[in-house]
C-alpha cells in the first residue's frame, strides 16, 4: 500500500521563456526549447510518518522541442536536500519524481529522459518579493516579481493550467544557470513564477 503524505509550502521556477511563459497559454516555447527549473520548499508536511518541514527539492527540465512543453519528451532531474534522512530523501524523492501520485504523476508522464536522483546542499531563500534557491557548482536562480501599478504587490496570474498552482505571480529571473548532467545554460530577464503550494495524494 502507497504511503500517505500531505505537503504545504513554497514554489518557484525559472525558464529560459519570455514572460509570460508561454507554457501558460500553451503555446510552444519562443525560443525554440524550455530549460527550466522548479524549486520547491516544504514547510510542512510528511510522507508517511516521516516529517519533511523545512527539506528542499528541485526538478531541472529541459524540452528540445519543437512543439509543446505539453507534448513530452523533456529531459529531467530530480535534486533533493542533504539535510534529509535517507527517510526524508525516500519521501521527498518519491514525492517530486512523481513515483508518489500527486501533481508530478502528471509532470513525470512528459519526461521521456529521466537522469536520476542526486542529494545536493540547496540553499532556498523567500525574501518579500524575490526567490532565491542555490546549489553549488550546479544551479543558481534568482527571481523578482513583476509588480502592479503599487510597486509593491506582484502581479498574479489565475486560472493557470499548471502542475503546481492554478495561482502564480509573474515574475522575472535576475540570475538562471545551471551545468550538470552534460546539460549547461546561463540567463537572465527571462521567466520566473512563485507560489505557495498544498499537495496530498
Amino acid at each position: 500500500m502507497a504511503e500517505k503524505w500531505k505537503i504545504e509550502g513554497d514554489y518557484f521556477e525559472s525558464c529560459n521563456c519570455d514572460t509570460v511563459c508561454a507554457c501558460l497559454i500553451q503555446n510552444p516555447p519562443p525560443r525554440g526549447r524550455c530549460d527550466a527549473a522548479l524549486a520547491f520548499h516544504v514547510n510542512q508536511g510528511s510522507y508517511g510518518q516521516t516529517g519533511l518541514g523545512g527539506l528542499n527539492a528541485v526538478l531541472v527540465v529541459s524540452f528540445p522541442g519543437p512543439g509543446k512543453m505539453g507534448d513530452g519528451n523533456w529531459t529531467a532531474a530530480l535534486y533533493v536536500d542533504d539535510k534529509a534522512s535517507t527517510d526524508q530523501q525516500e519521501g521527498l524523492s518519491n514525492i517530486f519524481s512523481g513515483q508518489a501520485g500527486g501533481p508530478m504523476q502528471l509532470v513525470s508522464g512528459l519526461i521521456s529522459n529521466f537522469l536520476g536522483i542526486k542529494t545536493a546542499p540547496i540553499a532556498f531563500t523567500v525574501d518579500a518579493n524575490n526567490r532565491r534557491l542555490t546549489i553549488p557548482d550546479v544551479l543558481e536562480i534568482d527571481i523578482e516579481a513583476l509588480t502592479g501599478r503599487d510597486g509593491s504587490e506582484p502581479l498574479w496570474v489565475t486560472n493557470a493550467n499548471h502542475p503546481v498552482s492554478p495561482k502564480l505571480s509573474l515574475a522575472k529571473s535576475n540570475a538562471y544557470r545551471y551545468t550538470d548532467h552534460n546539460l549547461a545554460w546561463d540567463v537572465s530577464n527571462t521567466n520566473g513564477h512563485f507560489a505557495p503550494f498544498s499537495w496530498q495524494n
